[in-house]
């Protein structure tokens, strides 16, 4: 299942029936968010700024909680499973 959730999200956004806070997507470019989010790099690499100068470096199978504004910035393009609060 796994190697067949990376390759639909690679070709386009993969949402669950019932679950509409998750989805299964390719990050291109930065994404300003604002909000509660939990993100897990399936692959690639995900660098997300924090408001205070901070700032979160994910790698493949690491996996971050998120309670307000930040900025994802994709390092070329990462697989990324969101879960939206």
């Amino acid at each position: 299942m796994k190697l067949h959730l990376k390759r639909l999200a690679k070709e386009k956004e993969v949402r669950f029936p019932g679950v509409e806070h998750l989805r299964v997507y390719e990050a291109r470019e930065r994404e300003e968010r604002t909000g509660e989010f939990v993100y897990v790099v399936l692959e690639g690499e995900v660098v997300i700024d924090l408001p205070d100068g901070r700032y979160l470096h994910l790698r493949p199978f690491e996996a971050a909680h998120l309670t307000g504004p930040h900025l994802l910035l994709p390092v070329e393009r990462a697989l990324l499973l969101e879960i939206r609060a």
